[in-house]
Formats: C-alpha cells, sequence, structure tokens
C-alpha cells in the first residue's frame, strides 16, 4: 500500500525543488546543480546529459549480480515507459472513436434494441444488404430499429407545427450546440496566463521593479515582469506546443493529468458537436500527456528533462499510430514533424511504441469492422499514365490551398486576438456551431462527421455499394454528382477557414483531408466525363470494357487529401508513408509522392514555414527549427547583449543586490536566462537565473544579510550536501552570514571568441540544444547570446529578406 501512494504521489504531484539528487558529484563535473525549471524556460540539454552519465557511472561501479540485476532492471525502464504509453493510448483512442461515434448518431436519432448502440450497430443487418456504405447512416428506411427524433415524438407528419425534417434539423443543431458548449467550457476553464517570452528591447537597466518584490519567490518575480498572455492547454491539436516541448522548451499543466482529462471528455463532443474539426492532431497531445505522466514513475526519467523527451517522441509517433493506423508513418512523422533530439535508440523504441498502439487498438476493435481506422480503404484497379495530368492539377491546387489557409489563419488568429471575439470564446464556439450545424443540414452528405465522409470519398465504387449516390453509373449522373461536390467544397473550405483556432479540442489533419478529397473527387469526375464522353480518344485507349470503369475517383480524393495535407503542414516522407498504410498497396505510390512532393514545393514558393511553425511563432514559443537553413551573416560580436549584468566576485554581493540584478535581467527579456561571473573581468563562470534566485531564498532564510561568495576555493574540499543544505563552513570568516554559491554556478560555461562567425554560434545552438553562450575577447566577458536574442536577430532577418524582395519585386 505504501509503495502505491508513493507511485500515486509521484503521477499527481506537481514537481519543485532540487531537480538533481547526486549533487556531490556534479558539483565535481563542474557544471553545478539545478532545480526544477520554472514554468515557460528552456531545459539545459547539457547538464542534462552530463547527469545522466553521472548515474550511469554511479550504477555501473556497483559489482557482481546485484550491480549486473540493477542495470539490467536500469535499461528496462525505457521499454516499460513506451509500452505502457503504447497500451493506454490505444485503449484511449479506442475510448474516443467509438464515443464520438455513438454521440455524433445520437444527433439524428436513436436505436430501439440499445440507446447505446452508434446507427451502424443498431442497423447491422440491414448494413449488409441495403446496397450503401456500411458505415454510413442508412438513409432509405430500411432499418425500422433506428428512429430519428421526431419519429419517436410522433408518428405525425408534422411536430408543434413544424415538418418532420425542420424537427430533425433543430434538434441537430441544438444538440450540437449544448455538447460544445461543455467541452468549451471546459477548456476555457483552464486558461492559463503566462509571460511572453519575446524579448523587450531596450538597455538592460532600464529596470524600475519595486523594492518590496525582493521579498517574493523568484519564479514569480520572473514570471510578473512579463506581459501576459493568456494559454488555453485543452484547444486546438496541441502539436505546436508538443514540438516546442520536445525542442527544450518547459510548459507547465500542458501535458498533465488535466489537460489530458480535458482533451479525453472534449474530443467526442467536438465530434458529435459537428464542428468541421478533427481527432487525430489531439490524439497525439493526448499520447504525449500519457507518456509525461507514466514517466514520473521512474525518476531516470522524471528527473531528468532531455531523457523524458525521448519517451515524449516515442508517444507522439504512437498518437499517429492510432490516428491513422499507420505505425510506421508515426514513426517517420516523429522524426521529421515534432522532435528535436532524435538517436537511434529513440527510434527503436519509438517504432516499439507505435507497434503496440497499433496491435491493442487492432485487438479492441473499435469500429467492428476490421480496421484500426475508419477511411481505410484498397482498391483494385491500378492507375494509368494519362492520370499524371489531373494528378499534377490536384496537387498544385493542393499547394496553393496550405499556402492560402496557412496565412488566412495567421492573419484571423491577430484579427480575433483584437476584437470582442477573443475576449468571448465561448461565444465564438457557438456562433461557429450553430453556423455549421445549419449549413450541414442542408446536404445528407454533409450531416454526417468528417470520418465518414472522408470514407465515402476515398471508397472505391462496386455494384453492390454506390456511397449513397455518390458514384455515378452513367454520363447523365456525373454533372448532378459534380454541382453537388462542389458545393460540399465551398462550404468545406469556407468552414475550415473559420474554425480552426476556436477554444475546443481539435485539429486540422482530418478538415484539410476533407477538402483535398472532395476536390480531388470532382477532378476525378471530370475525367470519367471525359473518358465517357470520348472514348476512341487515343489518351484513352488503355481503357477496355465499361469505360466509366476506368478510373477510380475515391484515389483521386486521396491524392488531393495528401496534396492538400502536405501543403499545409509541408510533411512530406512520413505523409507518403501514413498514405501507403491507409490504402494497404504500394500500386499507388508514384501518384501519391508526385502529390506530397508538388504540395510541398508549391507551398514553399508562398512560404517556406509549415503550417505548425508559423503556430508557434504566433504564440511567441521560443523554437528554434534545426530542420530550416537560416541566412546568416557577421560574428558573434554583432548579436552580443554587451550591457547585460553580471557578478563580480571580487565586490560584496548580498541578497539584494543580486536578486535586484535578476529583476533586471527578466526585465529585459530574459526571464530563463542568467548571469555571467567575471574575476577582474575574465570569464569565469555563469549561474543561470533559476538557480540563483533558489539560491538566494536559501541565503534569506539564513540571514535577511547574507554575503553570497562565488568561486570559493577554500570551500572546494567541503562536501556539496552541507553547502546546499546549511551554507556553512568553517573556512568562512562569518559562516552565519556567508553562503558558498559556488555548487550552483556552472564554473565551465560554453564561450566563443567575439570573431567568431554566427554559423559556428548557429550550429552550437542547434547541435548542442543550448540556451546562451558567453562571447569573450582574450579570455575577458564581452557580451551574452542568449537563445531569445538569437530568435529575435533571426526574425530581424527574415523580415529584412521579405523587404528586400518585396522591393526588387516591385
Amino acid at each position: 500500500m505504501a509503495n502505491i501512494n508513493l507511485v500515486k504521489e509521484k503521477l499527481l504531484t506537481r514537481r519543485s525543488g532540487f531537480y538533481d539528487d547526486a549533487k556531490e558529484a556534479l558539483v565535481k563535473e563542474n557544471n553545478g546543480i539545478r532545480i526544477w525549471y520554472h514554468n515557460y524556460t528552456t531545459i539545459d540539454w547539457i547538464h542534462d546529459f552530463v547527469k545522466e552519465r553521472v548515474r550511469l557511472r554511479h550504477l555501473r561501479s556497483i559489482g557482481g549480480i546485484r550491480g549486473m540485476l540493477k542495470n539490467r532492471a536500469d535499461s528496462l525502464k525505457g521499454w516499460v515507459l513506451v509500452l505502457l504509453t503504447g497500451v493506454i493510448t490505444a485503449c484511449l483512442a479506442a475510448f474516443i472513436d467509438v464515443s464520438s461515434w455513438w454521440l455524433g448518431d445520437l444527433r439524428m436519432g436513436y436505436c430501439t434494441t440499445n440507446f447505446w448502440w452508434s446507427q451502424y450497430f443498431c442497423c447491422w443487418g440491414a448494413a449488409a444488404t441495403d446496397g450503401k456504405s456500411s458505415i454510413y447512416p442508412l438513409l432509405s428506411g430500411s432499418c425500422p430499429e433506428w428512429v430519428s427524433w421526431s419519429e419517436a415524438l410522433s408518428s405525425d407528419k408534422v411536430i408543434l407545427g413544424l415538418s418532420r425534417d425542420t424537427f430533425d434539423w433543430i434538434v441537430y443543431c441544438c444538440f450540437g450546440i449544448c455538447v460544445v458548449m461543455v467541452t468549451s467550457d471546459g477548456t476555457v476553464s483552464q486558461q492559463r496566463s503566462h509571460g511572453s517570452t519575446k524579448r523587450r528591447n531596450g538597455p538592460s537597466g532600464s529596470s524600475h521593479m519595486p523594492r518590496s518584490a525582493s521579498r517574493t519567490s523568484m519564479e514569480t518575480v520572473l514570471n510578473s515582469s512579463q506581459p501576459k498572455k493568456i494559454a488555453y492547454f485543452g484547444a486546438g491539436s496541441g502539436i505546436p506546443e508538443v514540438k516546442t516541448i520536445l525542442g527544450g522548451f518547459v510548459i507547465r499543466g500542458f501535458l498533465g493529468f488535466r489537460t489530458l482529462m480535458i482533451k479525453l471528455i472534449g474530443l467526442p463532443l467536438m465530434v458529435a458537436s459537428g464542428l468541421n474539426m478533427g481527432k487525430q492532431g489531439p490524439l497525439v497531445h493526448i499520447a504525449c500527456c500519457v507518456a509525461n505522466i507514466v514517466c514520473r514513475i521512474f525518476d531516470k526519467y522524471n528527473r531528468n528533462d532531455g531523457k523524458r523527451r525521448e519517451i515524449l517522441s516515442a508517444a507522439a509517433a504512437s498518437g499517429v499510430a492510432v490516428a491513422f493506423g499507420a505505425p510506421i508513418g508515426g514513426v517517420l512523422f516523429s522524426l521529421e514533424e515534432v522532435s528535436y533530439y532524435f538517436p537511434s535508440k529513440t527510434m527503436w523504441r519509438t517504432y516499439f511504441c507505435a507497434l503496440i498502439s497499433a496491435v491493442v487498438l487492432k485487438m479492441i476493435n473499435p469500429y467492428r469492422v476490421g480496421k484500426t481506422v475508419l477511411f481505410q480503404v484498397t482498391y483494385d484497379r491500378d492507375w494509368h499514365l494519362f492520370e499524371s495530368v489531373p494528378f499534377f492539377f490536384i496537387s498544385v491546387f493542393g499547394g496553393v490551398y496550405g499556402a492560402l489557409f496557412s496565412q488566412f489563419h495567421m492573419n484571423y488568429s491577430r484579427f480575433r486576438s483584437r476584437t470582442w471575439i477573443g475576449r468571448h470564446p465561448v461565444q465564438e464556439v457557438l456562433i461557429v456551431t450553430l453556423l455549421t450545424c445549419a449549413i450541414q443540414w442542408l446536404n445528407p452528405w454533409t450531416r454526417v462527421n468528417l470520418l465518414q465522409l472522408l470514407t465515402n470519398l476515398y471508397s472505391e465504387c462496386t455494384p453492390e455499394n454506390n456511397l449513397n449516390g455518390m458514384c455515378a453509373t452513367n454520363i447523365d449522373q456525373i454533372y448532378p454528382i459534380f454541382l453537388v461536390l462542389a458545393q460540399i467544397f465551398v462550404m468545406k473550405v469556407a468552414l475550415n477557414f473559420i474554425t480552426f483556432g476556436v477554444k475546443v479540442p481539435g485539429g486540422i489533419f482530418i478538415p484539410t483531408m476533407v477538402a483535398g478529397a472532395v476536390f480531388g473527387r470532382m477532378v476525378g469526375l471530370g475525367v470519367q466525363w471525359l473518358i465517357v464522353k470520348y472514348p476512341e480518344h487515343q489518351v484513352f485507349a488503355v481503357c477496355e470494357g465499361d469505360s466509366m470503369d476506368c478510373i477510380i475517383p475515391g484515389l483521386y480524393a486521396m491524392i488531393g487529401a495528401a496534396a492538400c495535407l502536405s501543403g499545409v503542414t509541408r510533411m512530406t516522407v512520413s505523409l507518403v508513408v501514413i498514405m501507403f498504410e491507409l490504402t494497404g498497396a504500394m500500386t499507388y505510390s508514384l501518384p501519391i509522392m508526385m502529390a506530397v512532393m508538388m504540395g510541398k514545393f508549391v507551398g514553399d514558393a508562398f512560404s517556406p514555414d509549415a503550417f505548425f511553425n508559423k503556430l508557434i511563432d504566433l504564440n511567441e514559443h521560443p523554437y528554434l527549427d534545426n530542420k530550416k537553413d537560416y541566412n546568416t551573416f557577421g560574428t558573434a560580436a554583432d548579436i552580443a547583449d554587451r550591457y547585460l549584468e553580471t557578478i563580480d566576485v571580487n565586490a560584496v554581493n548580498d541578497v539584494d543586490s543580486l536578486r535586484r540584478k535578476v529583476e533586471i535581467l527578466a526585465a529585459s527579456g530574459y526571464s530563463d536566462g542568467g548571469l555571467p561571473i567575471v574575476d577582474r573581468g575574465i570569464l569565469v563562470g555563469y549561474i543561470a537565473s533559476n538557480e540563483l534566485g533558489h539560491a538566494l531564498d536559501l541565503a534569506e532564510q539564513k540571514h535577511p544579510d547574507c554575503i553570497c561568495v562565488f568561486r570559493n576555493r577554500a570551500s572546494s574540499n567541503i562536501p556539496a550536501t552541507e553547502i546546499i543544505t546549511t551554507g556553512t563552513s568553517d573556512l568562512l570568516r562569518d559562516p552565519t552570514r556567508t553562503m558558498d554559491f559556488t555548487p550552483f554556478t556552472d564554473q565551465a560555461p560554453l564561450s566563443v571568441s567575439l570573431f567568431s562567425s554566427m554559423d559556428l554560434v548557429m550550429e552550437l545552438f542547434i547541435k548542442l540544444g543550448i540556451k546562451y553562450v558567453c562571447v569573450v575577447k582574450a579570455g575577458e566577458h564581452y557580451g551574452m547570446i542568449h537563445k531569445k536574442r538569437l530568435l529575435s536577430f533571426l526574425k530581424e532577418n527574415d523580415e529584412k529578406q521579405k523587404r528586400h524582395v518585396r522591393r526588387s519585386c516591385c
């Protein structure tokens, strides 16, 4: 029972205090000890790497059978965590699939046999004999067990003075508004206020912080010095934030238990409301929440943020595996799209985690149709060379759509934040939901959720399944179907543009794929019309027999979905593999690869930044893209901050003076920065703001006017634990009023010459994951380059280049 309570406490308790266990060993490494990272700060990858090496050295020093067993058990911890993550993620995904399907059907009626059955399960027998898709609502009335709400209330054709169709439409809209209100309220209730991560301009000494703030905790001081932004952790897909976290940024609570519950409950309700958003992107966020929580079981990952991100990378692949039924695509998605640090060991565990998720979801079989995802399809015909032209046309459209959608969303998000809409997020959700329900009811094909619509767009027409009228059997039926699809296309594109960004859980993958699939199927119908109209043309000579069956319009829908998704996300290899796994065949590899390639090329021609990267920039997260080719010039001296505060080891450093330095640093925009330590101008160390603030709190508890000593060589023989816990030393002149801060300092800070090229500086930040570098001139301290300063410099360069290009074009 004691062990169970301990595990429960580790899983649910917020972490605080010292981040490191082997304090004395880390002090000997001259890297310093750390406390838990504050909110909206950057982790120290180098420190976490050194910390892991120290832990492994101690573990491997244990001899005998006991040491061998300990080392074996230690190596299995990572596998246990990815196994738990995979199993739990698959179970949660199955719950979301089943509950969202049932709630979505509940908008239009209920099952008289069992209220808790969806329409498909209620009409299992009728679905096989109706001649329609087995997952599409049976519109012909061949399933008496399923009744609409108007039929349930009255057998008359008029109910309360309304026709049956009007009454069902009102119920459809009211149900959507009710369920979306629940999920929106839950999402907005978790709003968090945080400091902007943008660096403030202006001299560092311009701060006028009140001295009374020196008696507050340092985390409060650091957070209060920044302009506030509102974040809704449960809203959206969560992929941009997950990508930022994997890049080394700390967002407390974003991967916590409460966020997991809001996402888990809110996703089925969002799907049931009919909003034009998907649940595939949020599944990545859910998987990472699960991984973050289970990591707390083992201190190896709980107390090392760098190691924890290895498990989070595996979890991201697990989320894609259960979202698309594509475990290999999930591994590539984690490698290509979200992960920052991805060694070969992490790839193997990521593969294992994605595999476990896919296998468990297959065993659960939530749809009872033998598919892990609803829109998995297979085709029994090959494609023809003449189809390359329409495939190319669809691919170009996908890139254009992606660029337009990304730019519109950025502009609309800025407009939203400045107007009434941003101040009333719940009302915005209700308005968008009402508009969505009202116009989607007009077309029977759009009354269902996006997954059911996408499945029918992908599906191949057969004599037994005409997809509820979506298949044309002769040339006269092509034009009416084309017009209906054109109406759906305009409707879905417009809803995509205004829906994403509302404060409910939901992603952009499926809505983008639906828009592309509708356009692709329209093009497929156009090609089908040409083949039937001109069967004797030499281009169509390869079509033998019935010309209506020469091509597969569903394949065009899949090409359009891939092209649009590539245009928005700029995914390449991972997206191609996901599409392969969805179709279950390599026959269509070339058209899918061409669609993804052209979608990305055309999108990059309009804007080189992917949609998720734009969202990161919009949220002002300090993310340095290690896959982007930055155009840098100059030397380290050009961007170094020369006038930031420093600590002189020969000066009298009391608590108030050091706290004031930290406040000035935070007011300059470097709340997660630090102070260089100098001795007669020579750089001898560095101390981060978090550790300095914690040390000042300890010193202040010891004596209000405590003197803080740095680089005290006389105390080097005293155990670090004694220094940290008591701050006393018999070798110091007045031990009651002094405290040695040396254990908290990095005595070997990374530094470069002021003449170092910016290319070298960029490589250090990208390859090592550092958050600062000291700039020296012949050993003397010259300035500092924090990660935020570098990002600001890169953004200024991009803006200058854009202005230069615009002037050149004009």
